[in-house]
């Protein structure tokens, strides 16, 4: 828009070199001012292509969360809950993480101390032996759960559910090697021990060995479908 400086009439198109009512030629001031608000405007493009750009890194944030919500969703539904065994002795779920549990509760330390003494005074003691295995195990001491483990072992050899919990032991040390060398030596007392069968699963499958793992989540199945052990082995044999 250039304004006439004779009569101030107002231009709309900026192409005109003489004012279309009173002939007067328009000042270069005017053209200049019409060149001014045309550089304006084509200074407020960049503003676009950055409103664009902006409108890009929402795309990739929308892409970013959904991936990630899709992740929690499998990650609840227990697609990703591999590493899981089941100790024989309290049925709670343990992962292989590390030898010792933060805070370990004072109790329960006072009462491996005491246990600890009772096999002292008294080492034909087994089922006292036994149960401060099964704490510290509990309790996160790993290392110290097999040695107990392992002198109850040389007197009852054929304790299925002991040697079992010796491997889940190896297993939270993550030494899978040898929880499944336990564990499969477990087997031999007691061909049907369904836990024995899903925690062999689980150790496979954390080893690398899938087909392995998928044959022990298959018979844990088969020994009896409607235990926990049996839908656990169905659910890890299906998502896997």
């Amino acid at each position: 828009m250039i304004k006439c400086s004779n009569c101030g009439y107002v231009i709309q198109k900026s192409d005109y070199v003489f004012c279309p009512k009173c002939g007067t030629k328009l000042s270069e001031r005017s053209s200049a001012q019409s060149s001014k608000r045309e550089k304006t405007n084509s200074s407020k493009q960049p503003d676009n292509a950055q409103g664009k750009t902006l409108d890009i890194k929402v795309v990739y944030g929308l892409v970013f969360g959904g991936i990630v919500l899709i992740l929690l969703i499998l990650y609840v539904s227990g697609v990703f809950d591999a590493t899981k065994v089941y100790p024989t002795n309290t049925m709670d779920l343990t992962t292989p993480q590390q030898t010792q549990q933060p805070g370990v509760d004072l109790s329960a330390i006072q009462k491996i101390n005491d246990l600890e003494a009772k096999v002292k005074a008294n080492p034909n003691d087994h089922q006292t032996l036994l149960e401060l295995a099964h704490l510290r195990m509990d309790s996160g001491f790993y290392e110290q759960a097999i040695q107990n483990y392992k002198t109850y072992l040389v007197h009852h050899p054929e304790d299925a559910d002991v040697r079992i919990d010796m491997g889940v032991c190896y297993f939270n040390l993550r030494d899978f090697n040898t929880a499944i060398t336990e564990m499969e030596k477990a087997l031999q007392y007691q061909p049907n021990h369904q836990i024995g069968h899903l925690n062999l699963g689980v150790v496979n499958l954390n080893a690398g060995n899938l087909e392995k793992a998928k044959e022990y989540f298959k018979k844990a199945f088969e020994i009896n479908p409607n235990t926990e052990a049996g839908k656990k082995a169905q659910q890890l044999l299906t998502s896997h």
